[in-house]
């Protein structure tokens, strides 16, 4: 994504700076959203994105095929949704901050010097702006306020959340 894929109807015109860590909780909150759509639908994700299909005219194509009236927003409203089911879904799990983190071969292996940075931004940070972006706990569960803006039920992560040995 920050290479070459820009989004415009997101808000970005142009890549990201692929060595600075800012923006980028945002921009991955909203690239999964997006992504979280067209698995849903289901599109080939290169051929929208680096075809550079505009997000309006999946909705227009949307919208033609099932006589829908649903708009950009709405559409990437739902994404946000369905991300965040699946969030729930993955915590009654065992998933949690824990699992959000590169894998260890990514943190500990030395880096070909190809221009990319010599170290690591600090993960730590970069989780709490993701997770603030989204509106979850520290831990990385969707509150409930989120699950209120989302039109779900408020009473949802009781049914989904339970402790592994349950």
């Amino acid at each position: 994504m920050e290479r070459a894929v820009t989004l415009p109807e997101l808000g970005y015109e142009k890549p990201l700076d692929p060595y600075s860590p800012e923006g980028k909780a945002e921009m991955v909150a909203k690239t999964q959203n997006l992504m979280s759509i067209l698995d849903s639908l289901p599109l080939c994700k290169f051929a929208c994105l680096f075809g550079r299909i505009p997000i309006a005219k999946l909705v227009d194509w949307l919208n033609a095929i099932t006589g829908w009236t649903i708009t950009t927003e709405e559409l990437l409203k739902v994404g946000e949704r369905i991300f965040n089911l699946e969030r729930l879904y993955n915590v009654r799990c065992g998933v949690s901050r824990k699992d959000d983190i590169p894998p260890a071969r990514i943190l500990v292996n030395k880096r070909r010097d190809r221009g990319e940075a010599t170290s690591l931004p600090h993960i730590g940070k970069m989780l709490n702006e993701y997770y603030e972006y989204r509106a979850w706990s520290e831990d990385g569960i969707p509150t409930q306020e989120k699950l209120s803006e989302l039109g779900l039920p408020a009473d949802l992560p009781t049914h989904l959340i339970r402790h592994r040995n349950d």
